[in-house]
């Protein structure tokens, strides 16, 4: 205990001196320094004539002597006496030394050239947000945190210029009375692209610290490094950074957080989409999450969530039924207490293709005409084909029951009602429907082409009046008007004619793409007319108002007394239907091959354009409009493109569109956003802008008439409402303190003012105006202390028996 009290007082004594040489260096330099000049620098130098080696040799002799006499005093008994011999030994060398050394204090009136502070303020959309209920949002807090640091501020100021910068996407100057003052409305936060765009901006030593604040929901550009090129990154800016974590936590939030979607889906095929939930600052819980579209719920799943901050995926399985494109939404519910409520529901865009066209091929009894359509579509590797033939009736064999005219029942129900939505065409060849039970079905197919689906029908015997279809609700979607006239079974029906005749092309068919068999229409006509001849016509009353009739025979009448139609096309409802009343088409393709120098190949081109038209291929629609993407960020202009088709699908040129753009979810609850008339160009295209758009799901109609028919064309997509940065709203200060320790600055969060003693990097000297040096060597007590120090030491050994 002796020998510690000993060692502490020793310590104490040594601190006591060195406070004691303090106020008289000071004291020195007060009593010594010109009063004339301001002087606002000092620094240490040495005025003795020795070399730096010589130095080093004189520090080391005054070492030695001071360890040697420790180890030559150990032996006596008191601590108190070796611990004074010791101390004035150090003393001794101590004042030795600084004759030695010859210290002085340089003044220097100096002038510095201001480097520059810049402050970096987060405007970025994820700023308004609150953490807490009935708290401050995080620019309020901001806004208040600099009014209530002006005076450390005013203390930057004094040696730096205090630059400020608002930072989001993009990086713009600002200053501290507007700062944080107008909502934050940045789509992102691009940190690194600040931090660069800022070193860039003052090169060299300009710069003496950058401070950042920022709630760290830091999105992309640093988020998404690595630890070795975030040092690298921070070691480059070659500057202290300060940041400042403006947030708080408890933040409470769920959110549809992902979602992964391919752009685009077969039709009638199954598409999985997988979106991922996220919840923070909740207990653990269920969630229901609801795939939509059109403002109708598709399918419902229910998620756990853990407690606090945690994710699940979840996944949805659908099979789209028509081709176009079409807006999906993913959503959840919406809590009380939750921090954002735009990120509780997600959209997202398919395009719906086809992968192959699905035809239904109904035939009433085997003839050439159905074994060449057969054949034909067989051949297509486009076509998925599903062929039902009726080999034989109950007319061809009398005493047959039901069940021995058949390998498999006819599967009406499954045909009619199950799968007809899957067709994209129906096909009826030849087809009586009354004695297979299908009678029942027949509003089901007309509803199918209401909606959107194609129909053709073939003639024969037991077609269009003779299969009993006239009055039934097929026959309001055929494009013809049939006779009413029925004769029973085995009698001649006068709504047949079998006399071989030449089809004539109409002046709409010259044009038409169902029809058109060369590009040329003086190519085509001589097509037509080299054609082998058709044999056989179903009679019919008339076409429908407004159907296109391609073909006629060449001196049969219809009831108005033009001539009899044999190729007729018209639009239903959404669909389209095509009546060919002959079955004798296969002529074109087996009967011309046999002619020289024809492959017979105008059969397949004609059903090829058939089959484009029926299904409406979207090359065939007489207008088009087309938004430039499928998605657009709020505040982005909208831009559409529109092109018009004339009936040979030739540009139509200076054509008049108007356009109509509503806004909503469901159809039923459409906003009406724009209404515009625009004319197209002279090669039938034009566009057509929309500023500033806001978030939602957007419907666009084109209505135009072309030659005197109506036609529409219609387009959707959407304006996501959530930035990336609500998406995680929850902020997170381990990006500002990593950037803050790898650069050299401080990192601070829940501050109430900024710290006015912050480190930055001093001004750069200009100029060295005035210099004075005070001397701290050169006074005659310091002799004195010396040789009374060493007196001291050796009276105490003396007594000790230490000599």
């Amino acid at each position: 205990r002796r020998r510690a009290a000993a060692l502490l007082s020793l310590a104490c004594g040594l601190l006591g001196a060195a406070l004691a040489v303090e106020q008289v260096t000071a004291f020195v330099v007060r009593s010594s320094a010109p009063s004339s000049v301001d002087f606002n620098e000092y620094r240490w130098i040495f005025l003795s004539p020795w070399s730096r080696a010589a130095l080093i040799a004189g520090l080391f002799a005054a070492a030695t002597s001071l360890v040697f006499t420790g180890i030559a005093t150990r032996t006596i008994g008191s601590a108190w006496r070796w611990s004074a011999i010791v101390g004035l030994r150090f003393a001794a060398l101590a004042t030795a030394l600084v004759l030695f050394f010859q210290p002085a204090v340089e003044l220097r009136q100096v002038t510095r050239e201001p480097n520059r502070i810049a402050i970096l303020v987060d405007d970025s959309e994820s700023m308004e947000l609150t953490d807490k209920v009935g708290q401050q949002s995080r620019r309020e807090r901001v806004r208040q945190l600099i009014d209530n640091s002006a005076s450390a501020i005013a203390s930057w100021r004094k040696s730096h210029i205090v630059d400020v910068y608002r930072f989001s996407e993009e990086l713009a100057r600002d200053d501290l009375e507007t700062t944080a003052s107008t909502p934050a409305k940045g789509k992102a936060t691009l940190l690194r692209l600040a931090l660069e765009k800022i070193r860039r901006r003052y090169e060299g030593d300009k710069l003496a610290g950058i401070v950042v604040i920022s709630d760290g929901v830091v999105t992309g550009d640093l988020a998404e490094i690595g630890t070795g090129e975030f040092r690298d990154f921070a070691r480059e800016l070659d500057t202290p950074v300060h940041t400042v974590w403006a947030a708080q936590a408890g933040i409470k939030d769920l959110a549809v957080q992902e979602v992964n979607a391919d752009e685009f889906a077969f039709v009638r095929s199954v598409t999985r989409i997988e979106a991922t939930i996220h919840a923070t600052g909740f207990g653990r819980r269920r969630v229901p999450v609801t795939l939509s579209s059109d403002g109708k719920a598709l399918r419902r799943k229910w998620v756990t969530l853990a407690e606090g901050d945690s994710s699940a995926k979840v996944f949805f399985e659908f099979t789209p039924s028509h081709v176009g494109k079409f807006v999906y939404k993913i959503s959840i519910p919406v809590e009380p207490d939750e921090a954002v409520i735009e990120n509780n529901s997600a959209w997202f865009v398919i395009r719906v293709i086809r992968d192959k066209i699905r035809v239904l091929q109904v035939a009433g009894q085997p003839s050439w005409d159905v074994r060449a359509f057969r054949g034909m579509l067989k051949q297509n590797p486009n076509v998925d084909l599903i062929s039902f033939f009726i080999l034989r009736t109950n007319d061809d064999i009398k005493k047959a029951g039901n069940d021995e005219l058949s390998l498999i029942p006819f599967p009406t129900r499954e045909l009619f009602e199950q799968e007809l939505p899957s067709f994209d065409l129906i096909v009826l060849q030849n087809f009586n429907y009354g004695p297979y039970g299908i009678g029942r079905y027949l509003e089901n197919i007309r509803s199918y082409v209401d909606g959107g689906g194609g129909l053709a029908m073939l003639g024969g015997p037991l077609s269009f009046s003779s299969g009993h279809y006239n009055g039934t609700p097929v026959a309001d979607a055929l494009p013809v008007i049939l006779g009413s006239q029925v004769l029973p079974a085995g009698q001649t029906d006068s709504m047949l004619d079998e006399r071989p005749f030449q089809a004539k092309l109409t002046k709409l068919g010259d044009i038409h793409p169902v029809t058109a068999l060369r590009y040329e229409s003086s190519d085509n006509r001589t097509l037509w007319s080299q054609l082998p001849k058709l044999e056989g016509l179903n009679k019919v009353l008339r076409a429908r108002k407004g159907a296109a009739v391609l073909a006629v025979h060449p001196t049969l009448r219809d009831k108005d007394n033009k001539p009899m139609p044999v190729i007729i096309a018209d639009d239903y409802g959404k669909g389209r239907s095509l009546a060919v009343t002959t079955d004798s088409l296969w002529r074109w393709g087996f009967i011309a091959a046999a002619k020289a120098g024809n492959d017979g190949r105008n059969y397949l081109k004609f059903w090829d354009n058939a089959i484009r038209w029926l299904i409406q291929d979207p090359e065939l629609r007489y207008l088009h409009v087309d938004s430039d993407r499928n998605s657009y960020s709020p505040g982005d202009t909208l831009g559409l493109n529109i092109r018009m088709l004339d009936q040979d699908y030739s540009p139509l040129a200076n054509g008049s569109v108007s356009l109509t753009i509503s806004r909503g979810f469901d159809p039923k609850t459409l906003e009406q956003i724009a209404t515009h008339t625009m004319k197209v160009g002279s090669d039938g295209e034009g566009s057509y802008e929309i500023a500033n758009i806001e978030a939602g799901v957007y419907r666009v109609v084109a209505e135009a008439t072309v030659r005197g028919r109506k036609v529409r064309a219609h387009d959707i997509f959407l304006v996501h409402k959530a930035s990336i940065e609500k998406q995680e709203p929850a902020a997170d200060p381990a990006i500002l303190r990593m950037v803050s320790q790898l650069s050299g600055g401080i990192s601070m969060a829940d501050i109430e003012e900024f710290p006015s003693d912050l480190p930055f990097i001093a001004p750069k000297i200009v100029r060295v105006d005035k210099r004075s040096d005070v001397s701290l060597w050169n006074l005659p007590w310091l002799l004195l202390c010396a040789l009374l120090f060493l007196g001291l030491e050796w009276l105490l050994r003396q007594r000790s028996g230490s000599l």
